[in-house]
């Protein structure tokens, strides 16, 4: 009876073990939605004065004159 009793603890130890070590050698898979990326910042000070690229007397993009 003891002999049955000390077999079914040493099952239970190797079962749990095993669980152990399998789960210490997988990778854990990142959570997507708890890794955000950092949010870039944009300099939006002093830049170059906004003008268009077509003169005065020129339409926009249906003249092809100064291409």
């Amino acid at each position: 009876m003891i002999r049955l009793f000390l077999i079914a603890i040493c099952a239970v130890v190797v079962v749990v073990v095993g669980i152990v070590v399998w789960n210490v050698t997988t990778e854990p898979e990142a959570p997507a939605a708890a890794v955000a990326p950092e949010r870039q910042h944009y300099d939006l000070e002093g830049g170059q004065e906004m003008r268009p690229r077509w003169g005065s007397n020129e339409g926009g993009a249906d003249g092809t004159s100064g291409n």
